[in-house]
């Protein structure tokens, strides 16, 4: 499917379409609805409920298996659940069934001099983590186009028969890119500490409006401090992958100790906690006991 891009992140507006007998409405009018409704609904999310994993999503590791008298051989791979996030933006990533990335393969395909730039050594990542080149999961929101319907020519260069998508549907991208800093950054509480005291509570709430500042601007919204140059900044951390290998000399990869445990760690990332679960954790009873 073929991707497009998405409105939604723009800073104008959004307006709603002024209905009125006699007015002309065309394709901008109805694309203009579409946001007014969609941004709405991501504010809301963005400032209710934050961003990060809301359900599922989790990341696990499926080692190589050959081939036996039942099943076929399968690569060494990531697997990632289905599951719901909410990005910075309020735009919800939903993954319907699970995605994999096979890591073997994806580990041959980069530079051997950027894989070695991505080697730490062991205790560097955390404590007890054995050396190895670091990887980080994200998930971003895309927009995929779906059909082709007849359409009148956009442009000099369209044809007589011109087509455009009939359908826009919310879709995602994965990557897996590798960590060459000394300490890689990972994700920061949305909200700082209160310690009981509802007076840091009610600062924070004043500190929390960010539209007009380091949130949104004509250059998209700044980097947290997971993401790398370059990235798509309303990027979901997912999970740091530790892929154990030795250090290796110039012009080589690390050899990875395929023996030893590919390290994930699905704790690192922003959570979205619903109020039942609030309420569940913090042990308060809305049902009936039976």
């Amino acid at each position: 499917m073929a991707k497009a891009e998405d409105s939604l992140p723009l800073p104008e507006g959004p307006d709603r379409v002024n209905y009125a007998i006699g007015v002309l409405l065309g394709a901008e009018d109805f694309q203009a609805e579409q946001d007014y409704h969609r941004s709405r609904l991501a504010r809301a999310l963005a400032y209710a409920m934050g961003h990060g994993t809301l359900a599922g999503l989790e990341v696990t590791h499926e080692p190589e298996q050959p081939a036996d008298a039942t099943n076929p051989a399968k690569s060494e791979r990531l697997l990632v659940a289905p599951g719901l996030a909410i990005d910075r933006l309020g735009r919800m990533i939903e993954v319907v069934k699970p995605r994999c990335l096979k890591l073997d393969e994806w580990y041959l395909a980069q530079s051997p001099q950027l894989l070695r730039q991505a080697w730490h050594d062991s205790g560097n990542l955390w404590t007890d983590s054995p050396s190895g080149v670091a990887a980080d999961l994200f998930v971003r929101f895309v927009v995929c186009e779906r059909g082709k319907t007849p359409a009148f020519a956009s442009d000099a260069f369209d044809s007589f028969d011109s087509v455009t998508a009939a359908r826009l549907r919310d879709g995602f991208e994965m990557e897996l890119i590798l960590r060459q800093e000394t300490t890689p950054p990972v994700p920061q509480p949305q909200w700082p500490d209160f310690s009981n005291d509802a007076a840091n509570l009610r600062d924070a709430i004043f500190n929390a409006w960010r539209e007009g500042s380091a949130y949104s601007s004509l250059q998209g919204i700044d980097p947290l401090p997971e993401h790398v140059p370059g990235q798509d900044t309303s990027s979901l951390f997912l999970a740091r992958v530790l892929l154990p290998a030795d250090q290796a000399p110039a012009g080589q990869r690390p050899a990875r100790r395929t023996t030893e445990t590919v390290e994930l760690r699905n704790d690192l990332r922003p959570f979205v906690v619903t109020a039942n679960a609030l309420a569940r954790w913090l042990n308060i009873q809305v049902m009936a006991d039976v």
